[in-house]
This record gives C-alpha cells, sequence and structure tokens, in this order.
C-alpha cells in the first residue's frame, strides 16, 4: 500500500482505539494475559484503564504502542495495526507517557526532545518546553539530573511535542512524591483536554480527576467498559439527612420507611439510588412524622467504589481456580 493510502485509511478511521477480542499468551499452555480483551475508546473522551496486579494492562499497553504483538485478534489505532502499511501514519497521531522515562539518561532535556521531533518530523521543541515550565536551565541538563518530577515534565513535553490526536499515559505519576503527582495530574488535565487519551494507572484518585470513561480488566478480560457519570447514575448514593431530634430516631424513621439506614455521629446514613427522585418524598414523610430535618446530602460514589464493585461482581461470577494457575504471568 503507498503512503498515500495509508494516510487515505487512516483517515477514514472514527476511534482512535478499538481493540476487538483481543489475546495474548506468554507460552502456549500458560493462561493467557489478555483472554478476549475488547473495547473502544472514542474520539474526545478520556478513558481510564483498570484493574488488579496481573490483569493484562501493561500488556494491552505494549499492544497498543506496537511494542508486543497479540496473539489473536486486532488492536487497532486510527484503524491501522502494528506492522501493517497504515501504522507509521497512525503512530505519529499519538504520544506516550511512559512509566519509566529515564531512557536516555546521557541526553540533555533539548536533546531527547529535539530526538523526539526528528521521530515525529514536526513540533516546536521551545513551544513544547514551554507549555511544561521548562527553562533553558533545566533543557541543558542531562536527564540524569533531573527530578523525577522534571522527568515527567520532559515525558510530557516529549508527547505533547507533535500535537498529537491521542495521548497514552503509562502510570504517569508512578514514584511521584504527592506534591509533584499533584503538579503532574494538574499538567495533564489540562494538557488532555479537547484530546483523547487511554491512562493506565492504579491511583483511582487520579483516574477520576483525569477521565471520562472506564475500561476495568481483571484477569484479561473487559469486565467493565462505560462512562464514570452513567456508572455513578446507575449505582447508589450515599445519602446522610441530619434532623434536629437525633441520628438515632432519625434511622428509625428511616428504617419504618424501608430504607437500610444507621446512625453515624449526628446524621442517619443511607444508600439510595435516583435520589434526585426518591428523596423529596423520604424529607417530606420525616417532616410528617414531626422530625425537624435541617440537612439531606446525597454523595455519588467514587470511582474507587465503582471500580471494587465491577471487580468482586466479576469475581462472584467466576469459576473457582487453583492457586498456582498463571503465576508468573506478564501483566
Amino acid at each position: 500500500m503507498s503512503e498515500q493510502a495509508a494516510v487515505d485509511r487512516v483517515g477514514e478511521a472514527t476511534e482512535p482505539i478499538d481493540v476487538r477480542a483481543v489475546v495474548k499468551r506468554f507460552g502456549a499452555l500458560a493462561r493467557p494475559a489478555l483472554d478476549g480483551a475488547t473495547f473502544v475508546v472514542r474520539s474526545g473522551r478520556r478513558a481510564c484503564l483498570l484493574g488488579p496486579n496481573g490483569a493484562g494492562k501493561t500488556t494491552l499497553i505494549r499492544i497498543l504502542t506496537g511494542a508486543l504483538a497479540p496473539t489473536s485478534g486486532e488492536a487497532r489505532v486510527f484503524g491501522a495495526t502494528p506492522g501493517s502499511a497504515a501504522w507509521n501514519v497512525s503512530r505519529r497521531r499519538v504520544g506516550v507517557v511512559p512509566q519509566l522515562p529515564g531512557m536516555y539518561r546521557d541526553l540533555t532535556a533539548r536533546e531527547y526532545l529535539e530526538l523526539v521531533r526528528g521521530v515525529y518530523e514536526r513540533g516546536d521543541v521551545d513551544e513544547a518546553a514551554k507549555k511544561l515550565g521548562l527553562t533553558r536551565k533545566h533543557l541543558r541538563r542531562s536527564m540524569a539530573e533531573l527530578s523525577g518530577g522534571w522527568q515527567r515534565r520532559l515525558t510530557l513535553a516529549a508527547a505533547l511535542l507533535c500535537e498529537p490526536d491521542l495521548v497514552v499515559l503509562d502510570e504517569p505519576t508512578v514514584g511521584l512524591d504527592p506534591v509533584a503527582a499533584r503538579e503532574v495530574i494538574a499538567m495533564l488535565r489540562e494538557a488532555t483536554a479537547g484530546r483523547t487519551a487511554l491512562l493506565c494507572t492504579h491511583n483511582l484518585a487520579e483516574a477520576e480527576a483525569l477521565c471520562d470513561d472506564v475500561v476495568v480488566l481483571r484477569d484479561g478480560k473487559v469486565v467493565l467498559d462505560d462512562s464514570i457519570d452513567e456508572l455513578r447514575r446507575r449505582a447508589p448514593a450515599h445519602v446522610a439527612i441530619g434532623v434536629r431530634e437525633g441520628a438515632a430516631l432519625a434511622a428509625s424513621a428511616l428504617s419504618e420507611l424501608g430504607l437500610d439506614a444507621k446512625p453515624d455521629g449526628d446524621r442517619a446514613v443511607f444508600l439510595a439510588s435516583d435520589p434526585e427522585a426518591r428523596l423529596p418524598p423520604i424529607v417530606k414523610a420525616l417532616v410528617e412524622r414531626g422530625l425537624s430535618v435541617f440537612e439531606c446530602i446525597a454523595t455519588p460514589p467514587t470511582l474507587e467504589e465503582l471500580f471494587l464493585q465491577a471487580v468482586q461482581r466479576d469475581q462472584d461470577r467466576a469459576p473457582k481456580a487453583s492457586v498456582a494457575e498463571g503465576e508468573g504471568q506478564p501483566s
């Protein structure tokens, strides 16, 4: 296929990431690291890839970036698969923030950015450095001399140098202190606005701050693929109601209404689906019982709670496996 034909084919693709029934085995008899993984990341959406250790997250990221080939199935990036004629075109639309930034420790920061610019054949080194706060002083230093936080800024500048349509982030704040991690998250939030992004992380607070959608892997399978807003809409919210007569009386009255309410400090707490519709009649019923309601707060579940629920549901459905099965598999 000619380069122009490859460009035309990539341009026809509507989804930046399209993973179709991907299986990856490391050895013919080994449990697969990926077992039919299927999901799509749509244009302009920021998705987080979550899962327990050994779920297959790193393996999937390596397949999407062309470092590994799937045993079967397809992982398309802008319509192209690694090794195809269109791959060299599609991968120039992707910026990657690796987990470990120090691949060329003897290069100066400027030399590293110039190397990346040569690979992508476009980009303004000084402009990319400026956006990430990298001064001339930082650019003159070798990568080995930069702190972990500044190394991460450098790799983010390199990933954004070519103005990519898709950004792949592999544990971008791992190993950083809380202050540096917070700074990097703020930069990522700004850098990924309006772009498609796939974030692989163990940090659920980070994922919640940066992402619109969630894909959960367990044992190489996709057990959840949905928007965070939709998951929250379907999941029960945490409700806290305060009445002047005390939490015990409030919990008792709520129990009479068929709710599993318990006193918690000076509030009665319970779970309720669709709180906007359900809470007004509940509050009205409490008032009709002579209670003075002074507070009613519904808090949606956190991404951590949604993640743990998804993993637990899948674990409850899964058949019991031997303890030794799959030990030592890459993730």
